[in-house]
């Protein structure tokens, strides 16, 4: 069952947060989606808590820890290395996993922040997809 939830007038701001063209097609609008999305999958967001937790790991470390196949984490690893998400260092036949960006531990602090006040309704939630 929906239930309206009471937004503070003070927290909504007038017109964007940023340059971004707002509206369903635009391109801006698709990547920003897109960019959110990269968090959408438990598997890489899995991946990026435990990066954010330990710091630099191996493949084989997130393999074990997640127990999830090798192909999969080293699947998501590209994604996440490609689009910016994490770092890749390279010594000698082994690969090192780190977040990339500070901004990327931000969003995960706040999304755990989010997900602690709107907990239950998050849970009841039938519009968004599950993961897991």
């Amino acid at each position: 069952m929906w239930k309206e939830r009471i937004v503070q007038k003070d927290l909504i701001k007038p017109g964007p947060l940023s340059g971004i063209e707002v509206g369903r097609e635009s391109e801006e609008m698709c990547l920003l989606a897109k960019l959110f999305n990269g968090f959408a999958n438990s598997t890489r967001l899995s991946i990026l808590l435990l990066l954010a937790q330990r710091g630099e790991m191996k493949v084989g470390e997130l393999v074990d820890e997640l127990g999830a196949p090798q192909p999969r984490v080293s699947d998501h690893l590209r994604c996440l290395a490609w689009c910016g998400y994490v770092q890749v260092r390279r010594e000698g036949r082994n690969a090192y996993y780190a977040v990339a960006d500070q901004r990327v531990m931000q969003i995960l602090e706040l999304g755990e922040e989010l997900l602690q006040d709107n907990l239950e309704h998050v849970g009841a939630c039938d519009d968004i997809e599950k993961d897991c």
